[in-house]
């Protein structure tokens, strides 16, 4: 086998690993036969002659070895050496990570069939034993520790090198985290032991890495009857980003040489290519070089006489009308405006939509705004997560949807149905016109959209954290990882009927395709995991994109990267390599090592409709029988228009979809339409009538009359698509409005309401009112996925247009959350007679329910006001409302009161909250109720609270409100009483204001408090108090802050020498946990438990030593606008540093380390978007090296661990630089 990387793993297939606890183990399988050395006399490969006799050391890593006894659970709680007898090689005990060598035995003879031996440590291929042919020096076997010291058996089948002379080789290479060894008690076994499995490493999931091209499509394993084969590889295509076929069948590639960044122009050196396979073999036989010189390519598609490339922050289209494969001219900019701040979420995936749009996707931390160039800024259009579409001849663009987060692949099945597959979070959602969808940060462009809509999938391909060896174990039973890239639904007829209308995305981390099965449900989709279809084993497989061609075999472009993740850094991306294979079913057996691919239950399958049934019954009948060119004269552009018309019929959608394309290119005619209209209206399969009517409509052939007939169709999804041709202008007729209005009255489907809630939303404003009404009387509609919140997207402008009006359409709505969040929406203006017209209805109430779903809604929309008019008729409203049975009606009326200035509702908050007789909830309540309003008795009652076990936390963090003399005596009084997040809040307080801060740092002086409780954040947020006394204070008490990219490089290289010398003290873990709930948890989520102010950290790379310290010592070097913070300064003197969200024309949200406020804007004197991260620079500063050590022991862990006993006291502190 060829392996161009030299550490590739090199395995034996025929060599099993198995591995469990010693603990039950029968005698004769534990203790084995001891080898002899060529003398006869057993040698020492257990080590219990307390030294390394029989082995030979090179370098300095097993210096001192052999370990006596279990050093490893005297410095951590969690881990046991696990070793037998008395001695053992412990890698790590003497010299920590850092020192490097090998420890080779005696040879001698395996007499027996198998061997066993105990394991620990990295899990590296640079640390690792060997088992090594003496006689050639032939690696013959090679195991990994699995990131942890207990030493494991590993059981080896050596049947096949009996009476062979081996050599066991100890090897230490690797310095950084793990970077060490444990092994112990090898012996030989006459049979082999029933140990159970062993724990998954690494290798055992993707054993390949660094495969050339011809041995990576080898070692891909696949179902019974496909196989894979290499289309092409480096050096002929290298750093492939997207791809498109064209006409011919031939591939169109996108080579992007310039990510991770965007290069000076005249460096640029991306490129597209033309690959062309002439005699059908599955393997290019021409190359050409079609473009070169572009810059941050990202996308690619062809078509209308030339190529349309996403090139941020420009859309390109490259003439090529005569298509001799060069172009006209110059690229030709259409749009620009793109952001690339993140630039792997740039525009990407282009595809032609079945209504001739071209579609593309667009991640959530880029953020553009779009539009031709010259396009003044108010006029552009905002896109940073979605799927946004451009038309090829009209050359408009818009956003078809709002919202997910990093996606990297959309397709359309037969239904015309749009699918995307997401980088991160959950992975998959069913697109629909106009909808906002759930986003992996940041805030929808329109603030009152108050909810979005979630995944479709009911599963997840990843479990755990994907950088550690045992989640990554267990994520390959469910699909491999959280990383995605592609998507295609299948619609190419070669394969078996099974996997015809199935979405298929590569999982990045997984190194596999993943296959999702997608049914109908209520409006929209289901998504269910179905069995892996393609495992490449490969740890450096990156598959971004899969199309299936015009022989219905599919093509996948492979980045192939030992990388995984998106890095600025450029030297850290291999340019070197890049691959596209042909994935072809065949019949016969399954190629690979594998034999079975993952398979799992699925509660979708066989769950198809009626309609998809039909469609595989037709697929045969409806083949035009002329048309199976073989790859040498295939080009559909050489056929007449009846012959294009025809392929609407194809079985293969490739046919379907180019022959379309080209009918729209050449714009149609009276037989086009005539032939195409008999499909779309006559036709007994509804996927074939969706075909007519999509090229009818591209073709200018849809008249409203047609289009008004295949309104009435049986089928709900040519109802639907009917229904958004005729609104794709934004301009109905009355006949066409008066027959959606009567369509939402009557249409029994909820796939057609769905179509006229997206039809509804881009109707102009006056023209919505009776079609929303009509939709919004259906009751069965309120537990839909997507027809509640759609309908609330199309109501919500209405608020403007007519605030009374939209608030009694709401409330006549039997749909919810419609009737909430339309009172919210109403109520947001906040004008005297809004208020007074909300009164009035909210008089007229009489259940408790609407009331409640009513007062819910106005309280949202108030937060953020400290005090408005009374409304007229509010008093008596307020006392029947206090007397309600139901309390959370009392408790949402009082609270609203108190914004209105109803002293009988102050009087009553008040009274409750000093009332020790009741339940902690409510006073809480109460509590947060006055606070909103800034209630001026409140101060006093906040210093009572301090000693209020309850209340305390809550009362500590009002305080920073309030600027009030007594404070910082009060709170520091009882400071050293106060338990961990007690102290947190008392802290964020006192940094609030100078006078506290002031206070604080007397305390701190004087042994207060302990100037180690003072976190890196607290010294950023006194920093930005912009007090030069203040300042220095903290240089004499905390110490000095070093912010220049010299120190901070010198910083990092400083912890990395730390982090890989061998300690005094070798980290704990547990400690670790608890540095981290200090110092991180309050903005960063692990393992489930945090914050959510920053990211999440499960999923990130933190094993890696230089990732996480970058990420730590310089945290502002890379940031997303979404974690950027605002300093804010308040009228009354107040500092706040947090990220501010939600913003609207009243308030704005802010949400830092240990609470979220709303703040009305008139208070906001000034504010201004910080130029560092939320996280501060020093997190490190205030830590001993052992507290150091452990956090990152802690930060690389594969799961979580207890919390040390005792947790609460203090961190030992003292200063680590």
């Amino acid at each position: 086998m060829s392996l161009r990387n030299p550490h590739v793993l090199l395995l034996n297939l025929t060599m099993v690993l198995l591995l469990a606890p010693l603990v039950g183990l029968a005698a004769d399988e534990a203790e084995g036969l001891v080898p002899t050395a060529a003398d006869g006399h057993k040698l020492n490969l257990d080590f219990e002659s307390g030294t390394l006799v029989d082995w030979q050391a090179e370098g300095d890593a097993f210096a001192g070895q052999p370990i006596r006894g279990d050093t490893v659970q005297r410095r951590r709680r969690d881990m046991h050496s696990q070793h037998r007898g008395e001695y053992w090689i412990g890698g790590y005990e003497r010299s920590g990570d850092k020192p490097q060598g090998t420890l080779n035995s005696a040879a001698f003879k395996v007499l027996q069939p198998y061997a066993g031996f105990l394991i620990g440590g990295g899990p590296h291929e640079t640390t690792c034993v060997e088992l090594v042919d003496h006689a050639t020096g032939q690696v013959i076997f090679r195991a990994s520790g699995l990131e942890s010291e207990d030493l494991e058996p590993v059981i080896v089948d050596l049947r096949a090198h009996q009476g062979k002379e081996i050599v066991i080789r100890l090897v230490d290479k690797h310095t950084g985290g793990w970077g060490h060894i444990n092994f112990d008690h090898f012996r030989l076994h006459a049979t082999r032991p029933n140990f159970p499995k062993r724990a998954t490493s690494i290798e055992d999931l993707y054993p390949y890495a660094g495969l050339s091209p011809e041995e990576a499509a080898r070692m891909m394993v696949l179902p019974k009857g496909f196989k894979a084969q290499l289309f092409a590889g480096e050096p002929d295509v290298t750093q492939p980003i997207g791809f498109a076929l064209d006409d011919r069948g031939r591939l169109w590639v996108a080579e992007a040489y310039s990510y991770p960044i965007r290069l000076p122009d005249e460096q640029a050196k991306d490129r597209i290519l033309i690959f062309e396979d002439r005699d059908g073999d599955g393997h290019f036989d021409s190359r050409k070089v079609f473009a070169e010189k572009l810059n941050l390519v990202s996308g690619i598609e062809v078509g209308f006489g030339g190529v349309w490339v996403g090139a941020a922050p420009q859309f390109l289209f490259i003439p090529d009308r005569n298509g001799d494969d060069v172009p006209d001219g110059p690229a030709e900019v259409l749009l620009d405006g793109w952001g690339y701040q993140d630039t792997h979420e740039t525009l990407n995936s282009f595809i032609w939509g079945p209504d001739g749009w071209l579609y593309g996707c667009h991640g959530v931390f880029t953020h553009s705004r779009v539009g031709k160039p010259g396009t003044p800024d108010e006029d552009r259009v905002p896109i940073n997560a979605g799927i946004w579409r451009y038309h090829p001849t009209q050359h408009r663009f818009e956003v078809f949807a709002h919202g997910t987060s990093n996606p990297w692949g959309v397709d359309f099945n037969d239904h015309g149905q749009t699918f995307l597959t997401c980088c991160v979070i959950p992975h998959l959602f069913h697109v629909v016109q106009g909808a906002r969808y759930h986003r992996q940060g940041g805030e929808h462009f329109n603030p009152f959209t108050y909810d979005d809509i979630k995944t479709i999938a009911k599963h997840r391909h990843w479990v755990g954290n994907q950088w550690q060896n045992v989640d990554r174990a267990r994520s390959d039973s469910v699909g491999g990882g959280h990383a995605h890239a592609g998507a295609m639904i299948y619609l190419g007829a070669a394969w078996p009927e099974e996997y015809r209308g199935q979405l298929f995305m590569n999982n990045i981390h997984g190194a596999r395709i993943n296959q999702d099965q997608l049914a109908p449900s209520g409006s929209g989709y289901v998504g269910d995991a179905a069995p892996d279809f393609l495992l490449a084993q490969d740890r450096w497989s990156q598959i971004i994109n899969l199309r299936y061609g015009p022989d219905g075999q599919v093509y996948m472009i492979d980045w192939y990267d030992q990388n995984q993740c998106h890095r600025r850094e450029v030297d850290v991306h291999d340019r070197s390599n890049g691959r596209i294979f042909k994935v072809v079913y065949e019949g016969g057996e399954v190629r690979g090592r594998r034999s079975e691919v993952r398979g799992q239950k699925s509660e979708v399958r066989g769950q198809r409709s009626e309609t998809e049934q039909s469609d595989r019954k037709s697929q045969i009948s409806d083949q035009p029988s002329t048309l199976n060119p073989q790859p040498s004269t295939l080009d559909l552009k050489r056929l007449t228009d009846v012959e294009l018309v025809e392929l609407q019929l194809h079985a293969n959608d490739w046919y379907v979809r180019h022959a379309r394309r080209i009918l729209q290119e050449r714009g149609g005619n009276a037989e086009v339409h005539a032939g195409l209209a008999k499909i779309a209206l006559g036709h007994a399969d509804d996927t074939r009538r969706l075909r007519g009517l999509w090229a009818l409509h591209v073709t200018g052939g849809l008249t409203e009359e047609l289009a008004l007939k295949a309104v009435e169709d049986a089928s709900p999804y040519v109802r639907g698509w009917a229904i958004q041709l005729l609104l794709q202008d934004r301009a109905p007729s009355t006949a066409v409005l008066k027959r959606l209005s009567q369509l939402a009255k009557s249409d029994s489907s909820p796939v057609v309401r769905l179509y006229l809630a997206s039809a509804a939303d881009r109707l102009p404003l006056e023209q919505r009112w009776n079609l929303i009404a009509s939709l919004c009387a259906h009751a069965e509609d309120a537990g839909d996925h997507n027809l509640p919140l759609m309908y609330w997207y199309a109501a919500e402008p209405l608020a403007d247009v007519d605030p009374g009006r939209a608030l009694e359409l709401a409330l006549r709505s039997r749909v919810p959350p419609l009737p909430m969040f339309m009172v919210r929406r109403v109520a947001s203006s906040g004008t005297p007679e809004t208020l007074a017209a909300l009164v009035r209805v909210l008089d007229r109430m009489q259940q408790p329910a609407e009331q409640l779903s009513y007062l819910t809604g106005l309280l949202e929309a108030l937060k953020g006001r400290r005090r408005l008019p009374m409304p007229e008729g509010w008093s008596a409203v307020f006392g029947r409302l206090e007397s309600s049975a139901e309390p959370q009606v009392r408790t949402l009326a009082t609270a609203i009161g108190l914004v209105f200035g109803d002293p009988q509702a102050a009087t009553s908050m008040r009274r409750l909250l000093v009332d020790k007789s009741a339940d902690v909830k409510s006073r809480g309540a109460a509590l947060a109720a006055l606070l909103q309003v800034r209630d001026a008795e409140l101060g006093p009652t906040l210093h009572a609270l301090i000693g209020d076990s309850g209340l305390r936390g809550a009362a500590l963090r009002a305080l920073a409100a309030y600027d009030h003399p007594r404070t910082p005596e009060l709170v520091l009084a009882r400071y050293s009483s106060f338990a961990a997040d007690e102290r947190r809040d008392a802290l964020s307080t006192l940094a609030s204001r100078v006078g506290y801060a002031e206070a604080l740092l007397d305390a701190v002086a004087r042994g207060q408090v302990a100037s180690t409780d003072l976190s890196a954040d607290l010294i950023r947020q006194l920093r930005n108090l912009k007090n030069n006394a203040l300042r220095n204070r903290i240089d004499e008490v905390w110490g000095v802050v070093r912010n220049t990219a010299e120190d901070k490089a010198r910083l990092i290289a400083e912890y990395q020498k730390l982090l890989t010398a061998a300690p005094s003290q070798a980290p704990d873990r547990s400690l670790g946990r608890a540095v981290f709930a200090k110092s991180c948890q309050q903005c960063h989520t692990l393992f489930e438990v945090g914050g959510n102010v920053g990211p999440e950290l499960t999923g990130s790379n933190r094993a890696n030593l230089d990732y996480l310290l970058s990420n730590v010592v310089d945290p502002s070097a890379v940031m997303v606008r979404e974690y950027m913070p605002t300093i804010i300064e308040t009228t009354d003197g107040r500092i706040i540093t947090g990220i501010a969200r939600n913003r609207d024309t009243t308030a704005i949200t802010v949400t830092m380390p240990n609470e979220s406020i709303i703040l009305p804007r008139d208070e906001i004197a000034s504010q201004q978007r910080a130029e560092k991260s939320m996280m501060p620079d020093d997190l490190l500063k205030p830590l001993s090296e052992h507290e150091v050590r452990s956090l990152v022991a802690y930060l690389a862990s594969p799961a979580q661990v207890p919390l040390p006993e005792g947790s609460s006291a203090e961190l030992s502190g003292g200063n680590a630089r």
